[in-house]
């Protein structure tokens, strides 16, 4: 065995578990298995130096105990972005088997038997997620995750097949050409999984962070950056037309007054459910603050959005209160407009629905108003104006 591998391929191995440690301290989970795997790993390289200052056979078996450890908890931080606890019995069963030979070659003194009974089963243990990742590869990342653990799985594949010829009889296995080549390849092997590995888990955090950007944390729908991100995609790909409706809950600040904050949080959520359910394919909600909501319709005509517009205002009327045993009827009002070719941006057929909203509003609420054109203070509107009322 090489003193520069014996030194760094711990390091390098630890190196790698604290930097996951950190991930994992960032809330993703499967970084947490990726740390404990390698603090294993780098603790199963480092036998020799235990065994080097207490001689002891047991050092052997603390080592097989250490890989076959780590490689399950490969195998689990695997499974976590592709298959969750896929197979987990079966290679819990893997893992036991494989250090119960282990233990019987020490016994006996079968260094080949032992050796082979450790390559295999941290073989099996990583070759079953590939297995559970047909399908479920996303993106270029996980394409090299599964390159990495291909590699590794082959290593152990190749170097337990070919004990006899890379361990000698009657060898010392620290100097013999088996540490030699296991402690190499492991190096390259082990860094490009790591890396690979570390890549999906930063694709993980900033995934996080742009839907933490873009979507509103109590309603779960899209905030104002999102709402403009996901039409801006629809426009980028050809889409236009379409319909807006504007949606605000009646004297929600009395909710809040009367119910407190808390209540009226649940308010909000009740509705923003509604919207989801309500909301047909391909369209695009959100919450613009406070009890504001916006509901894009791509494709979909004055007449059809104003039926779902409808529809929502019976549903939020006749259920959230009940839901939420309030004493009083919540009611909501409404404002839909279309989008015109004329329009500079999706916000010139929101200021319509918005002018929509406040006529349902100054109406007597709990209604959808309809506005085709901007009213100016000098002229009637130029397109007639549609009322649905309650």
């Amino acid at each position: 065995m090489g003193e520069n591998y014996a030194f760094f391929l711990p390091v390098m191995m630890a190196s790698f578990g604290v930097v996951f440690l950190i991930v994992w301290g960032w809330h993703v989970r499967a970084a947490g298995w990726w740390s404990a795997a390698f603090f294993c790993i780098a603790a199963g390289f480092s036998a020799p130096a235990g065994f080097a200052a207490i001689p002891t056979p047991l050092w052997s078996i603390i080592a097989d105990l250490l890989f076959a450890t780590g490689f399950l908890l490969f195998s689990q931080a695997l499974l976590q972005r592709w298959r969750p606890s896929w197979l987990l019995p079966v290679r819990l069963s893997i893992w036991g088997g494989s250090l119960l030979l282990c233990v019987i070659a020490n016994i006996v003194d079968n260094l080949p038997l032992e050796l082979v009974a450790s390559d295999f089963g941290c073989f099996l243990l990583i070759a079953l997620p590939l297995i559970a990742a047909k399908g479920h590869l996303r993106g270029g990342a996980d394409r090299a995750l599964f390159a990495a653990a291909c590699l590794v799985a082959l290593d152990n594949l190749v170097r337990g097949s070919t004990v006899p010829l890379t361990l000698s009889a009657g060898s010392d296995f620290l100097t013999s050409n088996y540490a030699y080549l296991m402690q190499a390849l492991a190096c390259i092997f082990g860094l490009f999984l790591a890396l690979s590995a570390l890549a999906t888990q930063v694709i993980v955090l900033l995934g996080r962070y742009q839907r933490e950007a873009m979507i509103d944390p109590l309603s779960g729908l899209f905030n104002r950056r999102g709402f403009d991100d996901a039409v801006a995609r629809i426009e980028a790909e050809g889409g236009h037309g379409g319909s807006l409706i504007v949606c605000d809950i009646d004297h929600f600040k009395a909710v809040n007054d009367e119910y407190g904050h808390a209540l009226g949080d649940s308010v909000i959520s009740a509705l923003s459910q509604l919207i989801i359910a309500a909301a047909p394919p391909g369209a695009i909600a959100a919450r613009f603050g406070g009890e504001e909501f916006v509901l894009f319709l791509p494709g979909t005509n004055a007449a059809r959005a104003a039926e779902v517009a409808n529809d929502l205002r019976e549903s939020f009327t006749r259920t959230v209160a009940v839901t939420l045993q309030l004493a009083h009827v919540l009611t909501a009002s409404f404002g839909l407009s279309t989008v015109q070719r004329s329009d500079r941006s999706i916000h010139d057929a929101i200021a319509r629905a918005d002018e929509a909203l406040y006529e349902a509003k100054s109406r007597g609420r709990n209604r959808v108003c309809v506005r085709r054109a901007l009213s100016s203070p000098a002229a009637e509107p130029v397109f007639p104006q549609r009322i649905v009322s309650a």
